[in-house]
């Protein structure tokens, strides 16, 4: 049976779905006025799955391709997208000509260049538990259905458990200390009884 698997079609794949993924992180941007580098972690869980969907090889070289496609996708997104839809709200007619005029004034393209600066570095850190685990998978010997999974998820359920066993422990500790109060006062009352 001939592998199926190529790096162009998972590549294509993943633009496709890291662009998809970053929906949020546009409608955020525009809407919100903000940029969240929790979003950049669906940006690269899109890449992935995108990646996989399309057969794209999965090797060592993975979480590099991942990390391009999630900062092509942002780049595409801070620098294309984004002014498009800004345009677009403030009900001006969308044309390159358009942005063009808009890159033309000097305060707007500092604050894009600004704003996609902080982009590409909320990207990094959005993006480096995705690509931890990947890396970690591989390592690991997988070759199929890698996950984007994140480890504080995993670790969050560890401290709800702990939690648990923690008040179990305090009410342990509860009910022995009331057992303790209770043989002490009934001595105590038993001394009084025969000192009477």
């Amino acid at each position: 049976m001939k592998n199926n698997k190529s790096y162009l079609t998972g590549i294509l794949g993943g633009l496709v779905g890291g662009f998809i993924a970053s929906v949020p992180w546009i409608l955020m941007y525009v809407y919100g006025n903000m940029i969240l580098s929790l979003l950049a972690i669906i940006i690269a869980m899109g890449a992935l799955k995108g990646y996989q969907l399309c057969k794209g090889k999965v090797n060592k070289s993975l979480p590099l391709i991942i990390t391009i496609i999630s900062l092509i996708c942002v780049t595409v997104s801070t620098l294309v997208i984004i002014p498009v839809l800004l345009i677009e709200k403030q009900g001006a007619n969308v044309s390159i000509d358009t942005l063009k005029f808009l890159y033309s004034y000097g305060d707007f393209t500092t604050a894009i260049m600004k704003d996609y600066i902080i982009s590409v570095l909320f990207t990094f850190l959005g993006i480096s538990g995705v690509i931890s685990n990947i890396k970690k998978q591989l390592n690991d010997g997988a070759t199929e259905n890698i996950k984007a999974n994140l480890k504080e998820e995993k670790v969050e359920i560890k401290t709800e458990e702990k939690t648990e066993e923690a008040k179990e422990e305090v009410k342990e500790e509860i009910k022995e200390e009331k057992k303790k109060t209770t043989k002490s006062t009934k001595s105590k009352n038993s001394k009084k009884k025969e000192e009477k």
